[in-house]
């Protein structure tokens, strides 16, 4: 079954850098994230990803984002529909 939902995340300040956010997004397994930027210093990665359920593929995700954006800081989880 596929979870959309989406990670907001505080950024750490040496990934102040949008282009150096980019680049780390591009080169992992979180490149299938659409990102977002909105309010300085953050960013939203929006996730449409397979998984038994939405937990699961929530919790890989955010593992992910930690090892490729390190400092970063979730703020906020959202999930979409069923």
């Amino acid at each position: 079954m596929v979870h959309d939902f989406t990670l907001v995340c505080a950024l750490n300040l040496e990934l102040d850098s949008q282009d150096e956010v980019m680049r780390r997004l591009a080169g992992s397994d979180c490149a299938d994230a659409t990102v977002g930027w909105g309010r300085p210093g953050h960013v939203a990665l929006a996730f449409s990803r397979e998984a038994m359920d939405c937990n699961a593929a929530v919790a890989l995700a955010v593992a992910q984002m930690a090892q490729v954006l390190p400092g970063a800081l979730l703020v906020r989880t959202e999930a979409g529909s069923p």
